[in-house]
């Protein structure tokens, strides 16, 4: 069954980033931010902006709505209607008008969007969990997101070329995109669940304290039984905070201190970054496999350090080709980034509760978005001055700061988990038991 599943869901995944380009967050953010300027207001246009490219980050905090929906409920055909959700919401952006209220449409189509796919990505990390052995877990699911990224790399590039050549362009190839990413929907009926009966009346007969739940007391509760995982927890959203508020000014960045037209602002933003991560994927992969997440942080975060002082550096300078070395770091540090956000939580979850896990830390990420939005553009605005063009640093700066002091953290949180020290008390252990598939 395991290898039927792997087979199926590697071709669904050639299907689906035909679809995913139209809102991905630093391809619409740079569309967006070209094809409206002169039709809608700059500061108008800049929260739009930079609220479109958080909107990855930001729709996750629907997550304990979709595990709540979906607790009890067969997993594939669940997953399946989110799927077809999307591609609904995809063909409509396609016929959004270049004006103010067409403006807040795409908006609106994004967050849909992306709140459907966070469903997808919460329920089928439960998918994977069962279907797929930890120790093959992220070389597996690494292939996924190897195709997915290549495919919107490319995707994403032929979208930038159109959009330089005619900007309508966007009216044809959103709705086709959609029509494609049917064949994906099509392919994902195919797959099955392994001990699906089991887990689905575990999840109806479980303790109705540790059920997902709409009340954030719920992730409250998980964060207070798991100390380990809520110190894992704190420290993601240090890293975290400082990643998704660069993302949330670098097409800002990319138009007013660069001046980049479609191709080269998609190139930076999400074309090399998306190329490099298929490179990378294998080698994170191996080392998630080997390790706990803890430990995989530790050396992860930096490449997300040398990123950011690349951004900081290109933003004051003004020197353009700073910005290649910034997209290359970015894509080497998410092609491990998406291995770990997807699969970390695994690592501390007890046996019926990663789709528990996982809403905390997708939650999360929700919030850290809307902070990055609000604070983000508004220090953005408060601070870029035109004619003093090197204060465009001053956010990749704040950014590079914040993303330190994760990636500190975390290598003082893996040398406590190296000593034994105790960082909590883990739900179902002991303070001296260690985390689980630790390798030193």
């Amino acid at each position: 069954m395991a290898r039927q599943n792997y087979a199926r869901e590697l071709t669904a995944a050639l299907f689906f980033p035909f679809a995913l380009t139209a809102f991905e967050g630093s391809i619409i953010s740079v569309l967006v931010k070209i094809a409206f300027e002169g039709s809608v207001e700059r500061d108008v246009l800049n929260r739009a902006v930079s609220l479109l490219a958080v909107i990855p980050a930001l729709a996750n905090i629907s997550s304990f709505v979709w595990v709540r929906l979906s607790h009890g409920k067969d997993k594939v055909r669940f997953l399946r209607r989110l799927q077809l959700g999307v591609a609904g919401v995809v063909f409509l952006m396609g016929l959004a008008p270049r004006n103010g209220t067409g403006l807040w449409l795409l908006v609106a189509g994004v967050l849909v969007a992306r709140g459907c796919w966070a469903g997808i990505a919460t329920i089928r990390s439960t998918i994977w969990h069962a279907n797929y052995p930890a120790g093959a877990r992220a070389r597996i699911t690494g292939r996924f997101a190897a195709v997915q990224v290549t495919l919107i790399a490319l995707l994403g590039g032929a979208l930038g070329n159109a959009m330089d050549a005619d900007e309508r362009a966007f009216r044809v190839m959103f709705p086709l995109g959609a029509a494609v990413a049917l064949i994906g929907w099509w392919i994902w009926g195919g797959i099955r669940v392994r001990g699906h009966a089991r887990l689905l009346f575990d999840e109806v007969n479980g303790n109705e304290r540790e059920m997902p739940s709409f009340n954030p007391a719920a992730m409250v509760r998980v964060l207070a039984a798991d100390r380990r995982y809520a110190v894992f927890m704190g420290l993601q959203f240090l890293l975290g905070i400082g990643n998704i508020t660069s993302m949330a000014v670098l097409a800002l960045i990319l138009r007013e201190r660069f001046e980049t037209d479609y191709s080269w602002s998609i190139r930076v933003a999400t074309s090399i970054p998306m190329l490099m991560m298929p490179l990378a994927i294998p080698f994170w992969a191996k080392l998630l496999d080997r390790t706990h997440i803890v430990h995989f942080r530790a050396i992860h975060s930096w490449l997300f350090v040398a990123a950011l002082a690349c951004l900081a550096s290109a933003a004051y300078t003004g020197v353009f080709w700073i910005m290649i070395p910034f997209a290359v770091l970015k894509g080497v540090a998410f092609g491990g980034g998406v291995l770990g956000w997807t699969l970390g939580h695994l690592d501390f979850a007890p046996p019926g509760k990663a789709s528990n896990y996982m809403g905390v830390h997708v939650t999360l990420t929700g919030v850290r978005g809307i902070i990055a939005w609000l604070a983000g553009e508004s220090l953005y605005d408060a601070t870029f001055d035109p004619a003093r063009p090197g204060t465009a640093a001053v956010v990749p700066l704040c950014c590079l700061v914040l993303t330190i002091l994760g990636a500190v953290g975390f290598v003082l949180m893996s040398r406590w988990y190296r000593r034994g020290t105790p960082v909590g008390r883990p739900e179902g252990g002991t303070e001296a038991s260690p985390p689980a598939r630790v390798t030193d």
